[in-house]
């Protein structure tokens, strides 16, 4: 599933994306090794990261996320994105996803959270270079974005254990448009009814297949839709249980005509 919404408050999405309490390493169990895992990434192109003052691959920190999000230098401030706003482009795995996650052990744990983080970039990547983000005329030439992945919808404190909930919020700072300027995305086109829906049907298709390759077993055609998908075994009550701790963000995107599975790389 694929959500959007604009961010408005920089400094309090920038705080909520690193909280402690929500990254994976929070939920390290005692018999396994210390968590060093990167959870949080700037992605991207290095044209469109550069005016930030960002690298591909480098570890997302509050400060320098609240700058990217009012699009500004992460060290001098100044304004390198002249107009608009950034978007959080929220990519949840399927369910059963996050209990194979809680239930596995370190290894395992690993690879599920890399082929997540994996997932959304392929979300965003498709968004980018597919759909008019600049000016709702043409692709972006490239993008700016941190992806954060959460292991739970919300933080602590909780009255009692929440469900796992792995979920990666891709922050789009900007896209980069012929000239080679950092633009904000276009409002009208991440609200186009298909957008939502076509993003998470590529990132679901390419998460399937990396949980082929870490040698699960898929069965297709689950939720309302039946164009989303299942890892086989996971117990339908767990299922249920984790289908109503949801982030509050309500999905914009209406059904694509095009099957999901069309996207699997």
């Amino acid at each position: 599933m694929l959500t959007i919404r604009v961010l408005n408050v920089a400094g309090h999405e920038a705080d909520r994306a690193v909280e402690p309490s929500v990254s994976p390493a929070a939920f390290t169990r005692p018999q396994d090794p210390p968590d060093q895992r990167e959870h949080t990434l700037w992605a991207g192109s290095a044209d469109a990261l550069e005016p930030l003052g960002l690298r591909p691959g480098g570890e997302v920190t509050a400060h320098c996320l609240k700058a990217a999000i009012a699009g500004r230098h992460v060290q001098s401030r100044v304004r390198v994105r002249t107009d608009g706003d950034a978007y959080d482009l929220a990519f949840r795995a399927p369910d059963s996803v996050s209990w194979v996650w809680a239930q596995g052990n370190s290894e395992l744990r690993a690879d599920l959270e890399r082929a997540v983080l994996a997932a959304a970039g392929w979300c965003v990547d498709h968004l980018v270079q597919t759909r008019p983000l600049v000016d709702g005329v043409e692709p972006g030439r490239g993008y700016a974005a941190a992806l954060t992945l959460h292991a739970v919808g919300t933080p602590a404190p909780w009255s009692q254990p929440p469900p796992p909930l792995l979920h990666v919020h891709a922050y789009l700072a900007g896209v980069l448009d012929g000239a080679g300027a950092l633009r904000s995305p276009h409002y009208g086109e991440l609200h186009e009814p298909t957008l939502t829906r076509e993003g998470g049907a590529v990132g679901r298709a390419a998460l399937a297949s990396d949980l082929r390759d870490l040698g699960f077993d898929i069965t297709p055609g689950t939720g309302p839709d039946r164009r989303g998908f299942e890892v086989t075994g996971v117990p339908e009550g767990l299922l249920q249980a984790a289908g109503s701790a949801d982030e509050g963000c309500a999905g914009l995107g209406e059904e694509t005509d095009r099957d999901p599975w069309d996207y699997v790389r």
